[in-house]
């Protein structure tokens, strides 16, 4: 009885080739930079306009009474209270880092990992960096309330709301179709900026720095790590630098 024919082995299947990292990190380091030099103007002419900044220019100490003079729901001052926690850099790293950790191992997702952790550092380090050349010290008008840490200017939760927030609201749309983030955002950088005030732990030109330094920092961020140059790579040369 004739023996039966082998059977044939099956070839493995072909594994993916690994994600390769392109980041454009001149835009990156340039975009850091305006930002502190952004953050370092509006202090240098708030300084130099004759008024104590330390105590508030006059129009912000207006300004500051009048949103406080403005009276609010009890669930809308509550709101004041907690939304501002998802903009501060306290929330942001451990609701950051642990997706962009799984991204990293599991997701296939290096870049877009990257992206996240290198927004968020860059976001706390101009907050820190600002905060410790002018010591700028926090409104006195009334009691504050709610979350703040070390000096006034500028302020850390209009950095990385504006920065992270609206990144990821912007990633979520790109890689999954989503609008809903978008909304999800604004209500959380309208809560947050405003409570600043609302609290009164923020003087209003420190918000508006923030604003300013977190949009040209979200803005650098996504040119250099723009899905053209890290979703098209198979039609880099394999040699092809990791900047441009």
């Amino acid at each position: 009885m004739p023996g039966r024919a082998p059977e044939a082995i099956a070839a493995p299947e072909p594994q993916p080739e690994p994600e390769r990292l392109y980041v454009r990190w001149t835009w990156l380091i340039a975009g850091f930079i305006a930002a502190l030099l952004t953050g370092v103007a509006i202090a240098t002419y708030l300084r130099a306009g004759g008024n104590d900044w330390g105590k508030g220019v006059g129009w912000e100490r207006a300004l500051m009474v009048q949103v406080h003079s403005n009276e609010v729901p009890p669930v809308v001052d509550w709101l004041f209270l907690v939304v501002p926690w998802l903009g501060t850099n306290w929330t942001l790293f451990p609701l950051v880092i642990a997706p962009a950790v799984w991204l990293w191992r599991r997701g296939g997702r290096r870049m877009l990992a990257l992206h996240l952790l290198v927004l968020l550092v860059g976001s706390s380090a101009l907050n820190f960096i600002l905060k410790f050349l002018y010591d700028r010290p926090r409104p006195d008008l009334w009691e504050r309330r709610g979350q703040f840490q070390f000096a006034s200017y500028p302020s850390g939760h209009a950095i990385s709301s504006v920065a992270v927030l609206l990144t990821v609201a912007l990633l979520l749309h790109r890689f999954k179709g989503w609008r809903w983030p978008y909304l999800a955002a604004a209500v959380i950088l309208g809560f947050s900026l405003y409570s600043r005030m609302y609290l009164g732990v923020h003087w209003p030109t420190d918000v508006i720095a923030g604003y300013l330094m977190g949009t040209i920092w979200l803005t650098a961020s996504m040119v250099a790590f723009t899905e053209r140059r890290w979703e098209g790579v198979r039609n880099e040369p394999s040699g092809a630098s990791t900047d441009t």
